[in-house]
């Protein structure tokens, strides 16, 4: 026997959490299916062992091996293995018109009509700007380099309550100082009445006389069936196209634009190697972003950056000098000397046209995000100004590929995304599929394109207004 919820939801992110809470809140029977487990301060090790990271998130290549991919597998979602830092996205970011001449958020959604509902989230999560005494001794580095260039630097915003530094933010808390979905709205939902199941994989959806038939294989692999009037999905800008594609065959009116359009929030990741002389940074101390964020370079070249912590294994990335090599002998002593105290990491942040693609691959989901003219075009031009800050600074700016830069590692977005013009976006500007009513997408997968800045504020925030408009016409 099928059991009915007014609302069924896969993924227990900001995506799904949220709408859960508040569809609850306005009374409706509300079922959560997270592939994941339950994880808690108790569970979560300090470790970037991949064996362990392995359990806590999904770890995905691109096709061509080139780039990885990851995101947040467990209760929770990716509130949990996130480094925290939960800024607004600039206005700008809401009027950006990709290179098809394609104005990609719809006319319905914009920072002041985001305003109140990135309100609600702050309020719920805790969120509120560093001070200068919790910024990392690297934070404070990157923001002086700013300085000398004669640019600004200032403190992000984070969900912690007296967060002990530790630099395992994205491993887990074990001191539950972050605020994530586990500490407010999942017992909130709870409180509400809304069900969670863990360790339940969806694999298909169908339209039935009541509204839509999911079914989920659990933690003994057993197929099970729920039923919805209501469907939203969660699941994340890989996984949420997966299970579209996947319920291709009952849904066939699904837009061919699920699955298209990827984008990795243009972020582009870099290294800095300091100039002898200097006080060590310490730089495997403090929050994974170090806790500051510049927007100097925001009317010019549209992006914004972020410093980081840096764990020894950071050089597993392939981090460089440019013109050497990131092995061998050479390339060890070279580490030995820039780590812990002459070594910055960062990451940049800025809207591009998604030009990547999720697929099945024998009912697997793939993803293809080559290294377009577009994207080299972006990387080059962006690249520019932080040549010229390591330059004003006597530093030396590291590569993070073999040749160049990493250009995804998480942040992905774009492939269910909302939109005005249905030839282009396969979700309308609440997130309703278009041609399945009370289908819906919530996550980062239906953010049309980048966010300017961390985009984890953002989707919550459309997640609430998605929830408000679900509450108000279902």
């Amino acid at each position: 026997m099928t059991t009915s919820f007014d609302a069924v939801i896969v993924g227990s992110g900001f995506g799904g959490s949220i709408p859960a809470l508040r569809l609850a809140q306005a009374g409706k029977k509300v079922l959560v299916l997270e592939q994941g487990r339950v994880y808690t301060e108790t569970d979560f090790k300090q470790t970037w062992d991949l064996k362990y990271l392995s359990n806590i998130m999904n770890i995905t290549t691109s096709d061509d091996y080139a780039v990885f991919f990851r995101s947040g597998m467990v209760l929770g979602g990716g509130s949990v293995v996130f480094s925290g830092l939960m800024n607004r996205s600039p206005s700008e970011t809401f009027q950006f018109v990709d290179y098809n001449g394609y104005k990609v958020w719809p006319d319905a959604v914009s920072r002041q009509v985001l305003d109140p509902y990135y309100d609600r989230v702050e309020q719920m999560m805790s969120v509120r700007q560093a001070t200068w005494e919790e910024v990392s001794k690297t934070g404070g580095m990157f923001a002086q380099l700013m300085n000398n260039a004669g640019l600004t630097c200032d403190r992000a915003r984070f969900p912690y309550i007296n967060c002990r530094e530790c630099g395992f933010c994205e491993a887990g808390c074990i001191y539950g100082v972050k605020q994530s979905l586990m500490k407010n709205y999942i017992p909130q939902a709870q409180d509400a009445g809304v069900e969670f199941r863990t360790g339940c994989r969806a694999m298909q959806i169908m339209p039935s006389a009541a509204g839509y038939t999911v079914q989920y294989t659990g933690p003994d692999d057993t197929l099970t069936s729920v039923q919805g009037t209501v469907v939203i999905i969660a699941a994340g800008a890989i996984y949420s196209p997966e299970l579209l594609l996947r319920s291709k065959q009952y849904l066939p009116s699904l837009s061919d634009q699920v699955g298209k359009n990827f984008n990795n929030n243009g972020g582009l990741r870099f290294g800095i190697e300091l100039p002898d002389g200097l006080p060590s940074i310490e730089c495997y101390k403090g929050r994974d972003s170090a806790a500051v964020m510049t927007y100097a370079y925001w009317h010019d070249y549209g992006i914004t950056i972020e410093a980081g912590t840096s764990p020894a294994a950071i050089f597993a990335i392939d981090i460089h000098r440019p013109g050497e090599s990131g092995w061998g002998l050479d390339f060890k002593h070279w580490a030995k000397s820039v780590y812990p105290s002459k070594l910055i990491v960062a990451n940049i942040m800025g809207p591009v046209t998604g030009e990547g693609l999720v697929y099945l691959n024998n009912d697997i989901p793939a993803v293809s995000f080559p290294l377009t003219k577009t994207l080299a075009d972006y990387r080059d031009r962006v690249i520019a100004p932080i040549q010229a800050l390591t330059k004003a600074n006597n530093a030396i700016l590291l590569q993070t590929m073999g040749t160049g830069y990493m250009y995804s590692i998480d942040h992905m977005l774009g492939t269910c995304r909302i939109g005005d013009d249905p030839r282009y976006s396969p979700a309308d500007p609440y997130g309703q599929i278009r041609n399945y009513p009370g289908l819906f997408v919530s996550d980062s997968s239906s953010l049309p394109c980048s966010t300017g800045v961390n985009p984890s504020t953002t989707v919550a925030a459309n997640a609430e207004r998605i929830a408000d408009y679900i509450v108000t016409n279902w």
